[in-house]
């Protein structure tokens, strides 16, 4: 019989830590149609950028859409809950590849309770 591997047990999780650079909430087509997906990136100490997203699905979504433009320069800390890798095409026509990281668990301290109950 199957058991699940972490059942009872602390699972490790990959955080983002860092300065949020930009962000704002944008109505996009997505897999359910149209629907307001949060975007920001995060920016760590070595200057690492980070492509988050955040969809309605999350508990969270609602209210840090309220916050998330006003929120520029501030502190970050969230968990990743998934990413995807796509090709982007910049505007000199160079093709790179950009991961996107779908977040959860948004802490931005001083800005409302935006962590989830």
């Amino acid at each position: 019989m199957y058991e699940p591997l972490m059942k009872g047990k602390n699972v490790m999780a990959v955080t983002i830590l860092g300065t949020i650079k930009n962000g704002g909430a944008y109505e996009v087509n997505g897999k359910k149609g149209k629907q307001i997906m949060i975007s920001f990136t995060v920016v760590d100490e070595l200057g690492n950028g980070y492509a988050c997203q955040m969809w309605p699905d999350d508990p969270q979504h609602a209210e840090l859409a309220e916050v998330i433009g006003l929120v520029r320069r501030r502190q970050v800390q969230c968990t990743v809950a998934g990413y995807s890798v796509r090709e982007r095409v910049d505007q000199n026509g160079n093709t790179r590849l950009q991961a996107n990281f779908v977040v959860t668990d948004v802490i931005i301290p001083g800005v409302k309770s935006t962590q989830a109950a």
